[in-house]
């Protein structure tokens, strides 16, 4: 009887290890040409992927250009000309700030997340590989003036 309860723990253990490294096994998502990537509202009818993907980043720099226009910002003399704006989309379409490069005043971090704050959501990337949407992370040159 006990070896019974052993062998019956033993066997429910090792099934229960079979399931957690099933669920751990995540399907091949290295992006590809095919891959939609986000669309900016407005950018929907252009036909290529490339085509939309620049028409994404040109309005994302649109718009945070417009936000600085509407709120402008007196630079320091040794603040940086342009910055390297690192923004991630999620599976839902929200646009995400995550920072800038080089690092910068803190006010222009704050004007940033202020403007990315005010996009508007997207539709989400899609690998069209496996049929889901996935977050993409991206960066956008942005050129600062005084």
């Amino acid at each position: 009887m006990l070896k019974a309860l052993f062998i019956g723990i033993l066997i429910l253990t090792s099934s229960c290890k079979q399931t957690d490294l099933e669920q751990i096994r995540k399907p091949n998502t290295a992006w590809q040409s095919t891959d939609q990537p986000p669309v900016y509202p407005g950018c929907e009818s252009i036909e290529t992927t490339t085509q939309q993907w620049d028409c994404f980043q040109a309005s994302i720099s649109r718009s945070i250009s417009m936000a600085f226009t509407e709120n402008p910002l007196t630079l320091q003399a040794n603040a940086p000309k342009s910055v390297t704006l690192y923004v991630e989309v999620d599976q839902s379409g929200k646009v995400m700030f995550k920072g800038v490069e080089p690092d910068t005043h803190k006010a222009i971090l704050h004007a940033m997340q202020i403007a990315i704050d005010k996009l508007p959501t997207v539709s989400p990337a899609t690998k069209t590989n496996v049929g889901v949407t996935a977050q993409v992370q991206f960066r956008i040159p942005i050129l600062l003036q005084n």
